[in-house]
């Protein structure tokens, strides 16, 4: 689980807007949007691997050029989202890697992906690949699958000044444990600077 504690107030006065995410059935190009499948990873970077070395599978990543403008949020660049493929435990920081691509590294050359993984991170109910397409929105209004915005809880509300950054729901092929919801939290600096080494991952269950 993570450790952020306390209160979301401070960061949610920054967002009036979020962009609420919508997964949709169609394969997308190598650094395009999307859920599962093979990452786009630049010649000069090496895999995203856990803690025994073992390359990660991909979770999700968003190209923000494709994505509507939101206030203090990129506006180019890719996220992406490692997850382990193995069961869920207490270790799982252990096995939950964050990248962000600058937009001028999108231009490089891709690295050989024969050698990838072909396991599925263990929140996708399946190896099917899924586009990701955003609309902005309200922050007020709540919404399954969003960048930035009001976070939704499950049961307790976790809580500080980070900005919720990212949040999937158990829904459209993600399964969080029993029915929960991901998020992924960052401090407003952080984000401002792109930097993801301290961004932390949180789920809840029913």
């Amino acid at each position: 689980m993570s450790s952020v504690k306390k209160n979301l107030k401070k960061a949610d006065s920054q967002a009036k807007f979020q962009i609420a995410l919508k997964i949709v059935p169609h394969i997308p190009s190598p650094t395009g949007s999307q859920l599962g499948g093979i990452p786009f990873v630049p010649k000069s970077f090496d895999f995203a691997r856990d803690t025994a070395g073992e390359i990660l599978p991909l979770f999700c990543q968003i190209n923000f050029a494709d994505m509507p403008t939101i206030q203090g949020f990129p506006t180019s660049g890719l996220f992406q989202m490692f997850v382990s493929g193995g069961e869920l435990d207490e270790a799982v920081n252990e096995t939950v890697v964050f990248r962000f691509l600058k937009a001028e590294q999108l231009l490089e050359q891709s690295r050989d992906m024969s050698a990838y993984s072909t396991q599925t991170s263990w929140m996708l109910v399946d190896s099917t690949v899924q586009s990701i397409t955003g609309v902005k929105k309200d922050y007020k209004i709540r919404s399954k699958h969003t960048i930035g915005g009001k976070p939704n809880f499950v049961q307790e509300q976790v809580n500080e000044d980070h900005v919720n950054f990212l949040q999937f729901d158990s829904e459209d092929g993600i399964m969080v444990g029993e029915y929960g919801i991901l998020h992924v939290f960052i401090t407003k600096e952080d984000l401002e600077n792109l930097n993801f080494e301290k961004a932390e991952f949180h789920f809840d269950c029913s």
